[in-house]
């Protein structure tokens, strides 16, 4: 059986790294806890933001509401190798040196501590430096592939 991407809910997650003057980022929906300390995500070999990553050992995970749709769209249909995803969005630098959104309904700081070959892609384990609750609940923002 072909697996089809809307067959799981996701949550959809902006994942960011800066490395110097370099500052990426991009939309992903696999991400998950793994630990009370770790966060798993899954990025693409065609990312910048996957290279950025490795070279700052570092990432940032901002957690988006479901009213934030054009985020995610900013994030995930465009390349960080063609424009700064971040111009005219609220954020701030981490104490990795990684950037979060400043509205978002969660935000974690991580270092990186294991990457793992998988398939085209990279998992990339990230133990929680810092988290930001960004109010007390909200709504997660759910992939569906026809949104993006």
């Amino acid at each position: 059986m072909q697996m089809r991407h809307d067959m799981l809910t996701h949550g959809v997650n902006i994942v960011a790294a800066q490395h110097g003057e370099k500052k990426m980022g991009l939309a992903v929906a696999w991400a998950t806890q793994v630990a009370t300390d770790r966060i798993l995500v899954c990025v693409g070999k065609q990312s910048a933001t996957r290279d950025l990553i490795l070279e700052s050992k570092a990432f940032g995970l901002s957690v988006l509401r479901a009213d934030q749709l054009e985020v995610a769209r900013r994030f995930g249909t465009k390349s960080s190798r063609d424009e700064d995803k971040f111009e005219g969005i609220a954020h701030h630098t981490a104490k990795t040196g990684s950037p979060l959104l400043d509205d978002c309904g969660a935000a974690f700081d991580c270092a990186v501590e294991a990457v793992h070959d998988q398939g085209e892609g990279k998992l990339i384990v990230g133990r929680i430096v810092s988290a930001e609750f960004k109010g007390t609940k909200y709504e997660p923002l759910i992939y569906r592939e026809e949104e993006y």
